[in-house]
């Protein structure tokens, strides 16, 4: 009597961790492909190995809605800059609410690792998933480094992706 209940305890168990590492959101191609692009940017030194989903101890939401009438970075100074409507503001959100902390590591799969484990110097971003969206044709993530911490547009440009503009959060 007693193999037979461990042995349905024991199933249980493995269901439900199966259940809950299939509820894990998936990270798109697109998100990859900018992921991949951010970590092995010329413009950003080295890379935190985790990715992050706060700041300040505020959720990276929560610094979405300080952007001026839905205005990422200013259009009057960036003509690249754009201007999201209530829905775009409301899905970015969703999405920065909704992001875990991922090893980069595990993600981007580059020759040469481009991470760090230990914050030294001052030659270190930490950086957030990025979020995709308008069909795929703009990502927007977090980058923070040693003096500063801002929301970064990326625009897809004959087939890459640059970065457009900047939206501080912070800085010293």
């Amino acid at each position: 009597m007693r193999k037979p209940t461990l042995f349905f305890i024991g199933l249980l168990a493995l269901a439900s961790l199966h259940l809950a590492h299939s509820q894990k959101k998936t990270i798109d191609e697109t998100e990859l492909e900018v992921l991949t692009k951010i970590v092995d940017s010329d413009s950003i030194p080295t890379v935190y190995y985790k990715t992050t989903i706060t700041e300040m101890s505020q959720p990276l939401s929560r610094h979405l809605f300080y952007l001026k009438d839905f205005d990422i970075c200013s259009t009057l100074v960036h003509p690249d800059s754009t201007k999201l409507d209530k829905e775009e503001r409301d899905y970015i959100v969703e999405r920065f609410a909704s992001m875990e902390t991922y090893n980069l590591n595990k993600l981007v799969k580059v020759p040469k690792n481009h991470t760090l484990k230990q914050l030294k110097g001052h030659n270190w971003f930490i950086i957030s998933m990025p979020v995709v969206f308008r069909d795929g044709k703009y990502a927007i993530y977090y980058s923070k480094g040693e003096y500063s911490g801002q929301f970064v547009l990326m625009k897809k440009i004959g087939g890459g992706w640059k970065d457009v503009c900047y939206s501080a959060v912070w800085s010293e």
